[in-house]
């Protein structure tokens, strides 16, 4: 029996396959959002006008999306190997034979590595309360 169940498995490979384009369209959308020309603030929130910063920061607050920050987070501390790996095989999809040449180790090496590295997004994820492993989405 697997460590991970395949539809968890199904779910954050998901979500590593769509993190380029995500990462890019939440970008944009901060961009724009900064960028964007000034208007005239007329709500009314509990009495009190609001104004253009405050507008933008919460804006800017919910353009974000949680799983793009926990594949950024993994890949900023996770060793070099596993994200050539994880950037080889999920956003440049290369197959496995292509990337263990390339990191010249083994193919059941390869798998191994991205097992780890699927266990430990499984594991910040469940951290993160994103995945419930024990409910198995």
């Amino acid at each position: 029996m697997p460590l991970i169940s395949k539809q968890i498995t199904r779910k954050i490979e998901t979500e590593l396959y769509a993190y380029p384009t995500k990462s890019k369209e939440l970008k944009d959308k901060r961009e724009n959002i900064i960028h964007e020309t000034p208007f005239s603030e007329v709500r009314v929130s509990g009495g009190e006008m609001g104004n253009q910063t405050q507008s933008r920061g919460m804006r800017l607050f919910e353009a974000n999306d949680p799983w793009v920050k926990l594949i950024h987070d993994a890949l900023s501390i996770m060793p070099g190997e596993y994200r050539i790996i994880i950037e080889s095989y999920y956003f440049k999809h290369k197959n496995m034979n292509a990337i263990s040449i390339e990191l010249k180790i083994s193919l059941s090496l390869c798998y191994a590595w991205k097992e780890n590295m699927l266990f430990y997004l499984l594991l910040m994820a469940t951290k993160r309360q994103l995945i419930d492993p024990v409910r198995e989405e």
